[in-house]
């Protein structure tokens, strides 16, 4: 998975650069590509900026509660903190460290399947008409690991979410898909969830 980034001046001649270019999964954009680009992403501040050129940089992008804006800002700025979804990095930075935030903010990031998200607050987003649900903790769970992978087997779901030894005969797990595929129709989400056969259920 890439991960775009650019730099408020446009200028690939600096270190910070150099590093990010130096990290798998970035690329470099012009910063008037990327600042409504729909994904997560990084705007780096040139290192000579002032606090009121960083703060401009970050009012000029674009917030999406789908989606991250890592700013990565030199230390002598001082911003003590960001509007939601923004993620505040301060450089110089170890690339160790910088590895783990950008591990954290793909942990972090919204969920999604076809128009159907799941944000932070246990909230099911279907972007097509913006109507919102609350799932409990159980639900986004399951809808988590079926948006991953769209195919699983029940056992998986019983051992991994509910805890249940394998071969437990419940119906606790279909009662969670019956509550969910409600929520998902309560929405106007035009998805299923279908046991397969006895064995595997499946997003569709």
């Amino acid at each position: 998975m890439t991960l775009p980034f650019a730099i408020t001046d446009d200028v690939q001649e600096s270190p910070i650069v150099y590093f990010l270019q130096n990290y798998q999964q970035c690329v470099f954009y012009k910063m008037d590509k990327i600042k409504n680009l729909p994904s997560n992403k990084i705007i780096c501040i040139q290192h000579n900026a002032s606090k009121t050129d960083c703060l401009n940089a970050i009012s000029a992008t674009d917030f999406s509660e789908y989606y991250t804006n890592i700013f990565l800002v030199p230390k002598k700025i001082e911003i003590l903190s960001l509007p939601p979804q923004h993620r505040l990095v301060f450089y110089p930075i170890k690339y160790s460290d910088f590895n783990k935030i950008i591990k954290s903010v793909y942990r972090q990031t919204s969920k999604s399947y076809k128009n159907l998200h799941l944000i932070s607050g246990s909230i099911l987003v279907n972007k097509a008409n913006n109507k919102k649900i609350f799932m409990t903790e159980t639900e986004m769970k399951i809808l988590t690991i079926l948006f991953d992978k769209r195919i699983v087997k029940k056992d998986l779901l019983r051992q991994s979410i509910l805890n249940f030894q394998p071969g437990v005969e419940t119906k606790s797990l279909e009662s969670h898909f019956s509550r969910i595929r409600k929520k998902i129709y309560e929405i106007d989400g035009a998805i299923d969830i279908a046991s397969k056969n006895s064995i595997f259920i499946a997003i569709q």
